[in-house]
């Protein structure tokens, strides 16, 4: 029997991301070619041999839903990605940065290890949040470890990269394994643990040198107290669905502002793939519900802006080679298309058992 020539692995896959991208509106034919042919280049081995090809599902609405709580911080957060458009990414990236962790600490530390913050930010330290690890992106290839030692007392070793300013080390947010559990521990240190930590500077700055990343590796003695453990993963998620997409929107401006400068040349899909981003964007801000689909939407905003900035570097319509390396880092760091799409295809996968 022929298949109808309409059915293709684009238009099957493609659905991954193009179905949570619908909520806010119609998906614009510009957007589902970008998200199409990138989900088709990033398909792995699991997916093509295991996969049954069958069309995908369309979404289920949530059957349970929860109020997302509110923080005074995103309106700040929103003014600057605001001023984004008129100065660019770089004057503004540390302070957005600095109101996300803040937020993060909002939903996952005791009012406690919030008032350290609060004094060892008014003694002018910076936080730093320590994700990605040398060791691979598997939480059971990571070298950053807790190891209990006695009592209450572990050992924290530190093996991270590509830490926003990890060169020159404030506190810390660090996310860690422990062995027996099966998702991540964060710690957070302060300014003199975390100055034990041997830490350098790793590659060239971003961002017109606004930005640096840094390595960062040791070992330092921590207790339980300085775990962050309120909320648990849920909180982890209710982060994401709330810092997301107010990145994507810095990123989607930041673009606009390089093309105000002759940065980068923008034709008529390039902008309606941008209207899109930032009309998504402002939806996902002004949702009040985090849901079972809340995090995999964001994932997707951030697929689908990953993919623009690439396919803006691909085409040579960006002229300055450091302009091409920051839309290639911010397309593969937080997020990369293929964890993106590795997250939300697990579940369509388990989905279609």
């Amino acid at each position: 029997m022929t298949q109808a020539p309409d059915i293709t692995v684009h238009s099957i896959f493609g659905r991954c991301i193009t179905s949570f991208l619908e909520a806010s509106g119609d998906v614009p034919p510009a957007i589902e070619t970008l998200v199409n042919n990138a989900v088709v280049r990033l398909m792995d081995s699991d997916m093509i041999i295991e996969d049954t090809f069958a069309p995908m599902a369309d979404l289920q609405a949530p059957r349970v839903a929860q109020p997302l709580a509110s923080f005074t911080q995103t309106e700040f957060i929103d003014e600057m990605t605001e001023k984004v458009r008129d100065d660019g990414f770089g004057p503004h990236f540390h302070q957005i940065i600095g109101l996300f962790g803040s937020i993060m600490l909002g939903l996952c530390a005791t009012d406690k290890q919030r008032e350290q913050v609060d004094l060892w930010l008014e003694q002018g330290h910076f936080g730093h949040f320590m994700m990605t690890d040398a060791g691979g992106p598997t939480l059971s290839q990571w070298q950053s470890t807790l190891t209990p030692i006695e009592g209450d007392e572990l050992t924290l070793a530190v093996n991270k990269k590509w830490v926003i300013e990890g060169q020159k080390l404030g506190f810390s947010m660090v996310v860690c394994q422990q062995k027996g559990r099966p998702f991540p521990m964060t710690v957070l240190l302060s300014p003199e643990k975390s100055a034990e930590l041997q830490s350098t500077a790793c590659g060239s700055s971003f961002l017109d040198g606004s930005l640096q990343l840094g390595d960062v590796k040791g070992e330092t003695t921590v207790t339980k107290a300085e775990f962050l453990s309120k909320g648990g993963l849920g909180s982890v998620n209710r982060f994401l669905t709330m810092v997301r997409p107010r990145f994507v929107k810095s990123l989607m401006h930041h673009l606009l502002w390089l093309h105000d400068h002759n940065r980068v040349v923008l034709d008529d899909n390039d902008r309606a793939c941008i209207d899109f981003i930032l009309s998504t964007a402002n939806w996902c801000n002004a949702q009040t519900e985090f849901s079972i689909h809340s995090v995999d939407r964001v994932m997707a905003l951030k697929f689908a802006s990953n993919e623009l900035l690439q396919s803006l570097v691909v085409k040579g319509a960006v002229a300055s080679l450091n302009d091409q390396r920051d839309l290639l880092g911010f397309g593969k760091m937080e997020g990369s298309s293929y964890r993106c799409l590795l997250e939300i295809y697990s579940k369509f996968k388990r989905s279609r058992r």
